[in-house]
């Protein structure tokens, strides 16, 4: 397999360092429109080799991946989709989904398969020099099939991003938008807002205050210290979802608030307890281990099928491991086999899966 990488920044350089490490992947050719960047790339190890342009970076690839920022990541798709052959994989990897996709779907020719990719791991550090092998594993990597999307090429791009040790998730692309809104862009811009109350009160009152910043502080501002442009670019973007969300965190800050105002103690810890009962219940980064239970599900050969089961069962938490596709010989239907560790989660996505008239078989491994 031929691997493109278009932006060799961290998380490109990244995908880089861990693809070369796969005995599939035969070759790894980057391309950056800094040079500087594509040079530390290659001197670390994260490309076989790095391209004079984007257009022969992809040529002839098998996979692309476009890791450039999400300003920019519409118009490489307009000038590199109609370059690529049919059969060939083009994801990315920006933090705003549906019109991206949709941009890279009217940019390339049939028989280009686009699935939309989201990792969700990175650092405050950017850059070629701060690229880790290591990066995804553990962490959740959200795909984002269409009814459009071709069940094989899904099935290789999410078995090669768990042979890297991510957790791929699917989501619809709409739905990725509203969701990130919540886990990833508010987290940046209340991060950014409790750094420059800090750094103002430290200004007009105490200018040791930053000095006395605790671990509780540091924990809850380091995203701030993340590349204002990127953040620029993605607010722009998801402004929509970013807004809305914002109006809801407003209310619920003028709840609590009016707790504290009052002297409400039983509010207060009812939401303290709320809200620690459901930080200890988010999981880790690290492997789950359990049973390995496979779900067997019949299903008809028409659009939407893969993206139905898979973001039914990514919208419940639940992730799915590995996945194939058995064609039957006379055509128009075949098997869906999910791979799911754990027999609580095989048993929530058989329920789901059964709620919207599958039949669902399940196997232990």
């Amino acid at each position: 397999m031929r691997v493109a990488i278009i932006g060799t920044g961290l998380v490109g350089a990244s995908l880089g360092l861990s693809l070369r490490r796969l005995d599939e992947i035969d070759e790894v050719v980057g391309f950056d429109s800094d040079p500087v960047q594509l040079a530390v790339a290659v001197d670390r190890g994260a490309l076989d080799s790095g391209a004079g342009s984007a257009a022969a970076a992809v040529r002839g690839a098998d996979l692309v991946i476009l890791a450039v920022p999400v300003s920019v990541v519409v118009d490489t798709a307009a000038n590199l989709g109609p370059l690529l052959a049919p059969g060939t994989v083009l994801t990315d990897t920006t933090s705003v989904k549906a019109r991206v996709v949709a941009a890279m779907r009217a940019a390339v020719r049939p028989g280009v398969h686009v699935i939309g990719g989201h990792p969700m791991a990175g650092s405050h550090e950017t850059g070629a020099d701060h690229a880790s092998a290591e990066l995804f594993v553990g962490a959740t990597y959200l795909l984002t099939p269409t009814v459009d999307t071709d069940a094989g090429a899904y099935q290789r791009l999410h078995g090669l991003l768990a042979r890297l040790g991510a957790r791929p998730l699917a989501v619809d692309p709409a739905r990725h938008d509203a969701l990130v809104a919540v886990v990833s862009h508010l987290p940046q811009l209340a991060a950014t807002t409790l750094m420059n109350l800090a750094t103002d009160r430290a200004r007009e009152e105490h200018a040791g205050l930053l000095l006395l910043a605790a671990g509780g502080f540091r924990d809850a501002t380091r995203v701030a210290a993340s590349n204002p442009d990127l953040w620029v670019e993605i607010c722009a973007e998801n402004r929509d979802a970013i807004v809305a969300v914002l109006d809801d965190y407003r209310e619920r800050v003028g709840r609590l608030r009016s707790v504290l105002a009052v002297g409400d103690e039983a509010s207060l810890r009812r939401e303290l307890a709320d809200a620690r009962a459901s930080r200890r219940s988010l999981p880790g980064k690290e492997t789950m281990t359990g049973a390995l239970v496979e779900l067997h599900l019949p299903i008809p050969d028409r659009p939407g099928v893969l993206a139905e089961v898979t973001t039914t069962v990514g919208a419940i938490g639940v992730n799915i491991e590995d996945l194939g596709i058995d064609h039957a010989p006379e055509g128009g239907r075949g098997t869906l086999r999910l791979a799911i560790i754990g027999f609580k989660p095989a048993g929530r996505a058989r329920d789901a899966l059964e709620a919207l008239g599958y039949e669902v078989l399940e196997q232990s491994l």
